[in-house]
């Protein structure tokens, strides 16, 4: 099995490396593989609405044995249950990784987007003022500012299901 991936802003990108090298399997951009690859491939690519971004493209592409979208949500099972909804991948596991956020590497576009998509959040998070716990201080910093939750620990889920195929 190969990890492959796409990567807006380098998240994704940083999750694939540190999963290949971990895993000992080789690691390629989307946009670096032009011709079918023989052996199996883990997909893992942005989210984008709910969608992971080059999902598509991957399952007509390549054979795909599992999938992961990284997005700016914290992981819980109502983010990978809609993830699974919107993304049609004919029985494969998908997974789920809080990747970051990164407003300054977007489009003015992009980061409209995303404001637009999390203002409700943000509101409420700022309706709370001094009520607000730490982990929802930092989202909300996270939400305005941008961060990153990418971490090696995030990864177990996936390395589990790998080892055992």
């Amino acid at each position: 099995m190969v990890i492959i991936y796409r990567s807006n802003t380098g998240f994704t990108k940083k999750y694939a490396e540190m999963l290949g090298k971990s895993e000992k399997i080789k690691v390629y951009s989307i946009s670096d593989v032009e011709d079918k690859l023989d052996e199996p491939i883990f997909y893992m690519g942005p989210l984008m609405a709910g969608h992971i971004t080059g999902i598509d493209h991957a399952v007509k592409k390549f054979s795909v044995k599992g999938v992961c979208g990284v997005g700016m949500s914290p992981t819980s099972q109502q983010v990978l249950e809609t993830l699974s909804k919107a993304n049609y991948v004919p029985d494969v596991p998908i997974f789920y990784l809080q990747g970051g956020w990164a407003p300054k590497k977007v489009g003015w576009l992009k980061r409209r987007m995303v404001g637009m998509a999390t203002r409700s959040i943000r509101e409420s998070l700022q309706d709370k003022g001094g009520r607000r716990t730490a982990e929802e201080d930092q989202y909300l910093d996270f939400l305005i500012h941008g961060g990153s939750f990418v971490a090696f620990e995030n990864l177990e889920a996936i390395q589990n299901w790998m080892r055992a195929q």
